[in-house]
């Protein structure tokens, strides 16, 4: 089975843009995930919280969590330089030095080495499908738990396919391949607190 190609590159600063001005717009209940991820963390963020998130894009999600948390550390892991210059943009001086910006692509092998810590939080919000066929999620998945510190917590946030979601079952798991996709990676007591228009979030503790 190849590969799905991406029908845009957004290592392009025009692609990239035009993703930018369009994403909240066509969905703007993406703002209820925030939320969610906020009321989730500050719980655990009263001391130094490490978060990774994972295709940070232009950093809607950076700039909300760091303004709303105080206390957090944010890494933001992107193939493309250009969405880290506009998540960079987004940011006040003080937000700016508890975010660290890395360029990397997570199907690369070995991509995990480029990361120098474990974290709280891991975070991949619209950007599973990246991996560009399904296949590739359970050994993705298991990189991760290498990734969280013991009682760490991994959000992970796509859309499914779905007949009044997206239709390409090859890039898109339906809820049940997610599931089994996460319980084959050793992930337990699998929750999905939220499902919006096709959007939905699965979150799992490491015990």
């Amino acid at each position: 089975m190849n590969d799905v190609e991406s029908p845009i590159d957004l290592r392009n600063l025009k692609d990239a843009l035009e993703w930018q001005e369009t994403a909240n717009v066509k969905r703007p209940w993406r703002k209820d995930f925030f939320d969610y991820y906020v009321d989730l963390i500050r719980p655990r963020s009263s001391d130094q919280c490490q978060i990774l998130e994972l295709g940070s894009g232009p950093g809607f999600l950076t700039q909300h969590l760091l303004s709303q948390l105080p206390n957090i550390e944010y890494t933001a892991f992107d193939f493309s330089a250009v969405m880290h210059q506009l998540a960079q943009e987004k940011l006040h001086a003080s937000e700016k030095t508890r975010a660290t910006y890395v360029v990397g692509s997570f199907k690369d092998a070995h991509w995990q080495n480029t990361l120098s810590q474990k974290y709280d939080f891991i975070i991949i919000h619209q950007a599973l499908h990246e991996l560009r066929h399904k296949r590739y999620a359970i050994e993705f998945h298991k990189t991760i738990r290498s990734l969280l510190k013991p009682n760490g917590c991994y959000l992970v946030c796509d859309h499914l396919c779905a007949p009044h979601a997206m239709q390409n079952d090859q890039l898109y798991m339906n809820k049940q391949e997610h599931l089994q996709a996460l319980q084959q990676a050793a992930f337990k007591q699998i929750k999905i607190p939220l499902e919006i228009q096709g959007l939905c979030l699965f979150e799992m503790n490491v015990i």
